[in-house]
């Protein structure tokens, strides 16, 4: 009878020892999470002083074109990546270009590929 108490005796020893590793070791097993690709920056379209209208569809047309890009990435709309691209399209081009991240966001996230271009969105604004 010793024997078996011995035994079973062991068998949880080492089952707490294992468990007492598992846990100091952490996240160690755990699965790694990829990370969404880094966003390019923003650049604006350099004028001089020419054809402004041209330059100003052009930083609309790359608001629309990387936001698209974004949210075909697996990036949620609360995400950084986000935020950041939002806020520096603001930055650039004033509120149109807010409106036109948050287009191009919605075009990829939309089941309409006929409006997911940056001349259809144009159009829809009178741009």
């Amino acid at each position: 009878m010793r024997n078996i108490e011995a035994v079973f005796g062991g068998v949880l020893a080492l089952v707490i020892l294992a468990a007492a590793i598992f846990m100091v070791a952490g996240d160690r097993w755990a699965p790694t999470t990829q990370k969404p690709p880094a966003q390019r920056p923003i650049v604006v379209a350099q004028t001089n002083g020419a054809n402004i209208a041209d330059a100003g569809r052009s930083v609309y047309c790359q608001c629309f074109d990387q936001a698209r890009e974004l949210a075909g990435s697996n990036v949620d709309v609360l995400s950084s990546q986000y935020r950041t691209g939002f806020e520096s399209c603001r930055a650039v081009a004033g509120a149109k270009g807010g409106e036109a991240w948050t287009a191009g966001w919605n075009a990829k996230l939309s089941a309409r590929p006929f409006q997911a271009s940056c001349d259809a969105w144009l159009r829809s604004e009178g741009l």
